[in-house]
């Protein structure tokens, strides 16, 4: 691709399409589908990394999606060559509106905006169910608690996307390639062309050499900021500039900067994002995927079955709070804020047979006594024996232990409570995993209508400006564990369909 020369000066070559979706990951690759479906003519998609690392976050992910659903019946049809005797064993009960909107009520405190959570809510079985039908094979979720034969899955999750996150995208390329859908690398978005009121293009710094993409529409799909420590210093409080980044490198901000700088409306929580307890000695970036495509192998999610203690070998937080799924995108934060950025999950042979996520390949130390467990990971023995022994007699056996939902077996008389799975660590050889906090998006972005559109600061939409994926401010605090990927099937969708029909 070369520029024109006039005079002496050098004009950037500029070329026209029907749409331009900025990014190249899940959100991206729905936004492009919905809009060829819809009848734009020519997609092209902008992706800034290089094709051996395209596709954002999902790239890292597990890819499983919270929709709302009738039940085992109706997720049968996402699994329809699975065999019968095996998903006899599986217990998957409904998932209604009113179950999935208070759970991001809680999650959120309250702080969602109200008509984005309800269409959320509203449009996400048939955003889900157009993402099957589209041709996205799936998989039941390989985390879930098994007893006397039956397969228990948390409420709300039971199914991913065959081959986790590269698995996705795999699929989501070939189905994108087949519609005719264009999609070009190592292409970040340099300029947008257009103000507060209207958006006509963007400006490419493509391999060779910058251009003008002119559109009729632009849709937004470039991620958030938690890659960019510059960012995450202004923006994210706690020395979070330190942070390891669970997902990919290259979501650094920029698009959103832009789209801030041109008038658009910020929303969502500004200080606050996705940070969940990984192996201490995770990679500064990008922590590697399981090779089933389950997600990332150093994430560390069984926390409620025992408890965690912070670098003086104290207590922090309720491990039982809830179940895993709606606590752990905030855990990570809590542990940002110990001495040191470090925690310890301690755990005995009771609490390790309750694991979920066996094969997350984490750091770990082993020994007979508490003690020498603390020798080993540089804790003071006596506190930590204390710490322990202080637990267990805290454990109330009233209520019976039980792996599959919060059971309400606490504690008692502890400072800080442990509200379900409360069970003495008494079974030697005890085991602990040296955890830090690492990133995997932030929650501040642009608002958008119902319609996907972007909204500007003078509360109107911007003509021909869409997003979705990371780069919406749609949530606060916390949030309930695979709602990005179903915020990204049904904002994009909306957004490819909305683009073409404004046009």
């Amino acid at each position: 691709m070369t520029n024109e020369v006039e005079g002496n000066q050098t004009v950037p070559r500029t070329e026209t399409c029907d749409i331009i979706v900025i990014g190249g990951g899940s959100a991206a690759f729905e936004a492009a589908v919905a809009a060829r479906e819809a009848g734009a003519e020519r997609v092209v998609m902008l992706e800034k990394a290089p094709e051996a690392e395209y596709g954002g976050n999902a790239r890292y992910s597990g890819t499983g999606f919270r929709f709302v659903h009738g039940g085992a019946s109706e997720i049968r049809q996402f699994v329809p060559d699975l065999d019968d005797a095996l998903f006899a064993t599986m217990h998957i009960a409904p998932y209604g509106a009113d179950d999935f909107l208070a759970d991001l009520d809680r999650m959120t405190q309250g702080r969602m905006n109200r008509e984005l959570a309800h269409t959320l809510v509203a449009q996400s079985n048939a955003a889900v169910h157009w993402v099957r039908q589209v041709g996205i094979k799936w998989e039941p979720l390989k985390e879930h608690a098994k007893i006397d034969g039956k397969r228990y899955f948390e409420r709300g999750i039971a199914i991913h996307v065959a081959g986790g996150g590269i698995g996705q995208l795999t699929q989501w390329r070939q189905i994108a390639e087949g519609l005719g859908i264009e999609l070009r690398f190592e292409s970040p978005v340099c300029a947008i062309h257009g103000d507060l009121r209207r958006v006509e293009g963007v400006a490419v710094s493509g391999p060779d050499g910058r251009y003008d993409l002119r559109a009729k529409a632009v849709i937004a799909c470039a991620g958030g900021f938690q890659a960019n420590p510059e960012m995450r210093a202004r923006y994210l409080a706690g020395n979070t500039d330190m942070m390891k980044v669970r997902g990919s490198r290259h979501d650094t901000g920029e698009v959103l900067r832009m789209l801030i700088e041109l008038g658009v409306r910020p929303a969502g929580h500004w200080q606050s994002g996705h940070m969940s307890p990984i192996d201490a000695n995770a990679p500064d970036f990008e922590t590697p995927q399981h090779e089933d495509g389950r997600g990332n192998t150093q994430s560390r999610y069984d926390y409620p079955y025992g408890i965690t203690v912070n670098a003086l070998g104290l207590r922090f937080f309720d491990e039982g709070e809830a179940q895993h799924s709606f606590t752990y995108a905030k855990t990570g934060r809590s542990v940002l804020a110990q001495p040191g950025a470090i925690a310890y999950q301690i755990y005995d042979q009771k609490g390790i047979k309750c694991f979920r996520y066996p094969y997350h390949k984490a750091t770990s130390f082993e020994a007979g006594t508490i003690a020498e467990l603390a020798a080993k990971v540089g804790l003071e023995p006596k506190v930590l024996t204390h710490t322990v022994e202080e637990f267990n007699r805290a454990v109330c056996d009233e209520r019976p232990f039980d792996p599959r939902k919060p059971d309400g077996r606490a504690t008692k008389g502890l400072a800080i409570p442990k509200s379900n799975w409360a069970a003495r660590i008494d079974e030697p050889p005890f085991r602990a995993y040296p955890v830090t906090g690492g990133i995997t998006f932030t929650f501040g972005g642009v608002e958008v209508n119902r319609n996907a559109q972007v909204v500007n600061t003078i509360d109107q939409p911007v003509k021909g400006l869409f997003a979705s994926g990371d780069i919406v401010g749609l949530f606060f605090h916390n949030y309930p564990s695979f709602t990005g990927q179903t915020r990204n099937a049904v904002f994009s969708r909306l957004a490819g369909k909305a683009a073409v029909e404004e046009n």
